[in-house]
């Protein structure tokens, strides 16, 4: 027999999500919740009890399955009428004339259950509202029978099973195909079976895999695929396959394409603000049509969606604006049916954003994370917060002039800007704080608990909610007990303070332990022992690395030894740019060189005599489509400058002869600054190489992702310049790709000969 568990909360909420979309509470609302509740029940007269468990399993599909619905009553008195209370905060001004359906519903499945298990045949069912020292805004009582409470509930427990059916039909019809499932390509490439079967065995150990695949040997569908049968086989209830960046979605897009047959509910989630449909973006069903009733209207278009054997984004939106749905919101709704889903690493991580409905509710998922190189910088970005004093004195300006010097929000952010201000800082620099202030985090929760007026007063204020949303991380962070933090700040006057995450390993391990299976996969995660250790793996977490299957002959790496170091920047520019110069002459093509900042790139730029084209900082998309065109044009010769680590360096597939060669200046180490430094210590306080895991390990990942640009296939030829005489040195030389054969000297000559057996080749002449 088997167990499936559903919380009386998660029922109620099924049928009763409410009407519109409202904009979430705050860590302040939730704490105040919090606070409301433990009042109240600390305040109980004799007889009551607290948080007291309730418990009724039914039999399913002819008794083969048992189905748990569980929760805990808030308050609950024990008498000849029992009474059960349902606790909720209640923070507006007008109070209600009747309780919330979903606060009522939630007592009467508790009254349920107790007529069922205890033999009630009358209850008294109370919703009492509280403020946070929980004392009583309004109180509803209702007496109910049981014959009452439980049309009830057969009503909120039909409509779940109703749902339940429907994906039960589609599961037993896609575990049936998934069984006969073929890989999609017509063979496998060298490591790519390999790599299959890892995943396929962290899936069922319920373990984290680390494994590097070189660039163009097929890592999403090695990954893909020994998921997707795992989740026919039940191993799995769910596939999160997460990218760092929107453009590597498309590898694992093109793997599904070839199983078109397959029914595979996905989803691809996009940022709410890429799909948004009004502007400018508030999902306040006082501004937003689409908020205003959206869960009125989304359960019948999301019950027709689930009839197809496959979605699309496309149908997904066409459904939305049919409807005057929120896309984004369509789009939530339906990963919790989906069978795959494929988006951004911070809705499965990012405290403020994860998707609740998944993974707090502890749903068996596996974890496919593509370019994981990213996700250690990508995680600490997640758990840190900043207090930005600039823009704080900015918009209390334009505060007082909305709302005047006397309003709350004007008083809140004086008070901020003080707290901000008293922060020992030092001119122009940056430094570290051995505590944070508690004035300053006082002075946080007092703004964000403004802020709500400050939106209901008027339209509010550009750049406000950004703001808002700024200071919630902030006082997220301030309150992580699993993340070590540094405090620190930056600038003069109304100075910058942050508190920046260190070591997230022990985050990552906390989130995917109850996961089935966490697949992080990338070319650059070597050495995969440092990585495991950096992302909190332990020794029953397998490392996984494929060999480049491609040619060595196919690449060229020549090292040059030019001093790159930030004193002798504008000493080495004229021989960077004869370096470069040689690479695009030796063989007319297509190339890109990746300078360490925008800075060294103009200086070098102005010692080119060939054409070029440079990235510039804040390029949109389309302008970065077009900067990268002429590649795949292939129709003449082209040079690139751009910046390591940046858009550029990765996340774009270059095939065949559309990238002839990269020149790498310096060896990519981040910049010097009080960040790095307070990370560099914290590695070093815990025994480990501060400087390497800090700087040299970051930087090297950004030269062999820019490297790996070159070779995505055995037929492809090129280059690549390593300009910096560190690589000569032995720890960088044995953090560079294995099939590396690397040698030095004059470019020149290497480059004129490794072309010259190019054409010998193809018979084409010099």
């Amino acid at each position: 027999m088997t167990t499936e568990r559903i919380s009386v909360r998660a029922l109620v909420e099924f049928t009763h999500r409410g009407e519109d979309i409202t904009p979430g509470g705050s860590l302040r609302d939730m704490q105040e919740g919090m606070l409301g509740h433990k009042a109240r029940q600390a305040g109980l007269p004799e007889g009551w009890r607290a948080e007291v468990p309730l418990k009724l399993t039914l039999p399913l599909d002819g008794g083969e399955t048992e189905l748990v619905i569980a929760g805990r009553m808030d308050a609950f008195l024990d008498a000849d009428v029992p009474v059960i209370e349902e606790i909720k905060l209640w923070q507006g001004e007008d109070l209600p004339e009747e309780p919330v359906p979903a606060h009522r519903l939630q007592a009467v499945v508790y009254g349920h259950i107790l007529c069922v298990t205890g033999g009630a045949e009358r209850l008294t069912i109370r919703v009492a509202y509280v403020d946070r020292t929980g004392a009583e805004r309004r109180v509803f009582d209702e007496p109910m029978t049981a014959p009452a409470c439980a049309e009830a509930f057969e009503e909120l427990l039909g409509n779940w099973l109703r749902r339940r059916d429907l994906l039960l039909r589609h599961r037993e019809k896609r575990d049936a195909a998934l069984k006969t499932l073929a890989f999609p390509y017509e063979t496998w490439r060298p490591g790519q079976r390999e790599m299959a079967a890892q995943c396929y065995t962290a899936i069922r150990r319920r373990k984290r895999l680390f494994a590097s695949m070189p660039t163009g040997t097929g890592k999403s569908c090695a990954a893909l695929f020994p998921a997707l049968k795992a989740l026919g086989e039940g191993l799995t209830e769910k596939v999160f396959y997460l990218t760092a960046r929107t453009t590597q979605r498309q590898g694992p897009l093109d793997a599904l394409d070839r199983m078109s047959s397959l029914p595979l509910w996905t989803v691809v989630l996009d940022a709410k603000e890429r799909v948004c449909p009004m502007s400018p973006m508030r999902c306040d069903p006082e501004h937003c049509p689409r908020a205003k009733g959206h869960f009125l209207r989304d359960t019948e278009v999301i019950e027709a969606l689930l009839l197809r054997d496959r979605w699309t984004g496309e149908e997904i939106l066409a459904e939305a604006e049919a409807h005057a749905l929120c896309p984004f919101e369509l789009s939530l709704s339906l990963c919790e049916a989906a069978d795959l889903v494929i988006c951004d690493y911070n809705y499965a991580f990012d405290p403020g954003v994860h998707l609740q409905r998944i993974f707090d509710r502890c749903v068996p998922v596996t974890l496919l994370i593509d370019e994981a190189h990213h996700l250690e910088e990508r995680l600490r970005d997640m758990l840190s917060g900043t207090v930005d004093g600039r823009r704080a004195a900015a918009l209390r300006t334009e505060v007082g002039r909305r709302f005047g010097r006397k309003s709350p929000m004007y008083r809140a952010m004086t008070a901020l800007l003080r707290a901000v201000d008293s922060i020992p800082a030092d001119g122009q620099g940056e430094g570290r704080l051995e505590t944070l202030p508690e004035e300053l985090t006082g002075a946080v929760e007092n703004v964000l608990s403004a802020w709500p007026d400050c939106l209901r007063d008027g339209e509010g204020i550009d750049g406000m909610k950004e703001f808002a949303g700024d200071l919630l991380r902030f006082l997220r962070a301030a309150g992580d007990t699993v993340t070590d933090h540094a405090a620190l700040w930056e600038g003069g006057r109304h100075p910058v303070v942050t508190l920046q995450a260190l070591g997230v390993g022990g985050y990552f391990a906390r989130m995917t332990e109850s996961s089935r299976g966490a697949v992080c996969f990338s070319a650059t995660l070597e050495p995969l022992a440092d990585t495991r250790t950096l992302l909190g793996g332990g020794e029953e977490d397998a490392c996984f690395s494929v060999p480049s299957p491609f040619p060595p002959e196919n690449l060229l790496v020549h090292r040059v030894p030019v001093d790159t170091r930030y004193r002798r920047r504008g000493s080495s520019v004229r021989q960077i740019a004869d370096a470069i110069a040689a690479m695009v002459t030796a063989h007319p093509g297509r190339y890109m060189a990746f300078f360490p900042s925008y800075a060294y790139m103009e200086m070098t730029a102005k010692q080119l005599d060939i054409p070029f084209r440079a990235q510039r900082q804040g390029m949109t998309l389309e302008e970065r489509e077009l900067f990268i065109l002429p590649f795949r044009l292939r129709t003449e010769p082209v040079l690139a400058l751009c910046v390591l680590g940046g858009v550029f360096g990765e996340g774009i597939d270059l095939p065949g002869d559309c990238l002839d060669g990269v020149a790498v200046v310096g060896i990519g180490l981040p910049q010097v600054g009080v960040f790095r430094d307070s990370l560099r210590d914290w590695y070093a306080a815990r025994g480990m190489d501060g400087f390497r895991y800090a700087y040299v390990l970051p930087g090297m990942q950004r030269v062999t992702q820019a490297a790996g640009r070159v070779i995505r296939s055995s037929s492809d030829r090129g280059v690549v310049l390593l300009l910096d005489d560190r690589y000569a040195r032995a720890d960088i030389r044995s953090l560079c790709p294995a099939h590396w054969r690397v040698t030095d000297g004059d470019p020149e000559p290497a480059l004129l000969e490794f072309w010259r057996r190019d054409n010998d080749d193809t018979g084409d002449p010099l």
